[in-house]
């Protein structure tokens, strides 16, 4: 018998023919069996995925990494797959971000220097993440299952993945990856949301629209506003603009032309997608976020050339009728109607947050207002109260007290990127760090009108993006 024959029967399949092979075959048959017959076609799915999700753990235990990618692109599809199979997609991120940190603990293989952690992010990051444990106590609140789903997308995700960035994500390849990503998926949506302007939604789709009620926001005198596979229209619009404005700057960057050229395309790609979407609040990224670029670059000619174009923009937009045939446009131009009935209504509804939260200082619970306070106490003056805004939700939930801590956190990010985007000397990283702190910007301010910040894709986006920026000093020590 020679070595080739001794290494099949030691390792190939012909362990299956032993006694504890048999067993576990056997096992496996018997639990495939009661699946199917208490768990019906579920349970026929669950089987069949086992092996997909053994297979993908095993990937996963020597390339942590990749839990954050796959985070990141989940990120960008729950909404749009949960639309098609209806599942708790969005769990796989809480599981994926949790796994990478249990690989870094548990595989000694994996090497990681946990002082790189000991950063300012990451404690801003735990510190509002513990204030939202401490609001699982709110005597006000809904119990332990709203506060759970709600938390996540507030604070769990960037405590988890803030951390996982400073630890394995510190050298320039790694943004490059975060940034090909970000444009994949993006330009994925462009088309997608191309693909209902053009073709119109799918049964899915139009079930999502009709059947769940959400018609009234997504069909405008006849005109459909377009959502693609993101959680709504005012998502998708937001992370378009912010997609256009990001290629926009690093087409001016000190790139070769070619690079010049394609992001240029790009840019004018996804403002056509943010177009489409007919999102007024989405306005303020480019604007915001336009103005943050200006600034850091400290050339006072292009300051004033930049802020003269976005004053056109706003003259034409306030004081004439141009382009008023175009739907989109006709939106754009009603965001700045301080009479107009949407506004009315988010300042009306302020007021009565105002009131009922005047002797809470800690809100009225996490996981008591907007879709999770509906689910759970569907009665209630903070379900029934529209947020809107991002800030309004935070200060709804957490309290002045939580508002303030939120608010410190991206008051620190404002002043510390701006700080690291206008200082570097090296003209590309210059380029990078100017245009990610531009979209962090134009994010956190447009907030103010819709739920931005907090929502998939662009809450997993800031949550890498913002230690990105802070790394990329980083680089030339990493080299």
């Amino acid at each position: 018998m020679n070595s080739t024959e001794l290494n099949f029967k030691k390792y190939g399949a012909t362990q299956f023919l032993s006694g504890l092979g048999v067993l576990v075959l056997v096992g496996f048959w018997l639990l495939g069996l009661s699946m199917i017959k208490f768990l019906g076609l579920t349970g026929s799915i669950v089987l069949l995925g086992l092996p997909f999700v053994v297979a993908l753990l095993a990937f996963l235990w020597s390339r942590p990494k990749a839990t954050v990618w796959i985070s990141l692109i989940m990120g960008f599809l729950i909404s749009g797959v949960g639309r098609y199979v209806n599942a708790p997609w969005g769990l796989s991120i809480d599981i994926l971000l949790f796994l990478g940190l249990i690989v870094i603990f548990v595989n000694k293989a994996i090497k990681v220097n946990w002082k790189l952690a000991k950063t300012d992010l990451v404690i801003f990051s735990l510190v509002w993440m513990g204030y939202l444990f401490l609001e699982l106590f709110n005597p006000a609140g809904n119990g332990f299952e709203a506060w759970f789903y709600a938390m996540r997308g507030i604070g769990f995700y960037q405590a988890m993945a803030v951390p996982l960035v400073y630890l394995m994500f510190r050298e320039e390849k790694d943004f490059h990856s975060f940034l090909n990503i970000l444009i994949i998926l993006s330009l994925a949506g462009t088309v997608w949301g191309f693909k209902q302007q053009i073709l119109g939604v799918d049964a899915a789709e139009y079930r999502w629209l009709w059947d769940e009620n959400h018609h009234e926001e997504h069909i405008l005198h006849g005109v459909l506003r377009v959502f693609s596979f993101y959680s709504d229209a005012g998502q998708f619009g937001a992370s378009q603009a912010m997609m256009a404005m990001l290629m926009g700057i690093l087409a001016l960057g000190p790139f070769s032309l070619s690079k010049r050229i394609w992001y240029a395309v790009l840019a004018l790609i996804f403002f056509l997608g943010f177009a489409i979407s007919g999102t007024r609040g989405a306005l303020a990224v480019p604007l915001f976020g336009g103005l943050a670029y200006l600034i850091c670059t400290r050339n006072f000619k292009i300051l004033i050339g930049g802020v003269s174009a976005m004053l056109l923009v706003f003259i034409m937009l306030k004081y004439t009728f141009m382009f008023q045939g175009v739907e989109q446009v006709r939106r754009m131009r009603s965001a700045l109607d301080p009479e107009n009935p949407s506004l009315q209504v988010r300042l009306q509804n302020q007021k009565t947050f105002g009131r009922y939260l005047a002797d809470k200082p800690f809100g009225g619970g996490v996981g008591t207002a907007g879709f999770w306070g509906a689910r759970f106490n569907p009665n209630s003056l903070m379900a029934n109260t529209a947020t809107d805004s991002w800030y309004v939700k935070i200060w709804a939930e957490t309290g002045i007290v939580g508002l303030a801590i939120h608010l410190s956190f991206l008051g620190y990010v404002l002043g510390k990127g701006g700080h690291i985007s206008m200082n570097l000397k090296d003209k590309k990283q210059k380029t990078y760090a100017m245009a990610i702190y531009a979209c962090i910007v134009g994010v956190i301010f447009s907030s103010y009108g819709n739920q931005v910040f907090g929502q998939m894709p662009t809450g997993m986006i800031m949550n890498l993006a913002i230690p990105f920026l802070f790394l990329i000093p980083n680089w030339t020590k990493n080299q």
